[in-house]
């Protein structure tokens, strides 16, 4: 169950000084906590739908000495609304997070990070669907994020494709969801910025 994460840094080197240390790699100490700002767009590719994400937060806490890090993706929920044939106007809130993210800046950035994702307030026609509480997708989201311009410190554009696997738990309308939103070529995108 991860959603993963594989981001490219410009080099260790501005890693490093981005993030507001410095020190040899066997230094040691608490971790080196930065907050990123996240903006985003995701286009799920089966009903053709574009959504905007944010404004979220990373909070990222850096080791020094191993140069690993983790920390905490959180992206506020988004509503979606699509013409589906033979039903009608269907809209719902999904929520992506938060998401949980680990993995290295030594030789360059690259992490992976998992989170689910549930669907909630589903309305057809402007009518209330009860899904239940426990409606979102069998395994969190598993997707692989790419930057040219990520530096530490500062951030950068995350790009990325990704898979929507089967819902569950979301009573007789299970069926109609996984007909319409699960399927591969979904895009990603997050702009990530230093905050505070």
């Amino acid at each position: 169950m991860k959603w993963g994460t594989r981001v490219t840094a410009v080099a260790a080197a501005t890693v490093l000084g981005g993030a507001g240390f410095a020190g040899a790699a066997g230094a040691a100490g608490p971790p080196v906590y930065s907050k990123y700002a996240v903006h985003g767009t995701t286009h799920i590719a089966k009903p053709d739908a574009g959504l905007d994400l944010g404004p979220g937060q990373f909070d990222m806490y850096t080791l020094i000495g191993s140069y690993t890090f983790y920390g905490t993706i959180t992206l506020p929920p988004v509503r979606i609304t699509r013409p589906v044939p033979g039903v009608g106007k269907v809209s719902g809130t999904v929520t992506f997070g938060p998401g949980r993210a680990e993995g290295s800046v030594s030789g360059g950035f690259s992490g992976s990070a998992t989170w689910p994702v549930t669907l909630s307030d589903v309305r057809v026609n402007g009518a209330a669907y009860d899904v239940g509480a426990g409606c979102g997708t069998a395994e969190p989201l598993t997707t692989e994020l790419t930057s040219d311009d990520f530096a530490a410190g500062k951030g950068g554009r995350l790009e990325s494709t990704y898979t929507i696997g089967a819902f569950e738990n979301c009573g007789s309308a299970t069926p109609l969801i996984n007909a319409f939103v699960p399927g591969p070529g979904n895009t990603l995108t997050l702009d990530l910025a230093a905050a505070g």
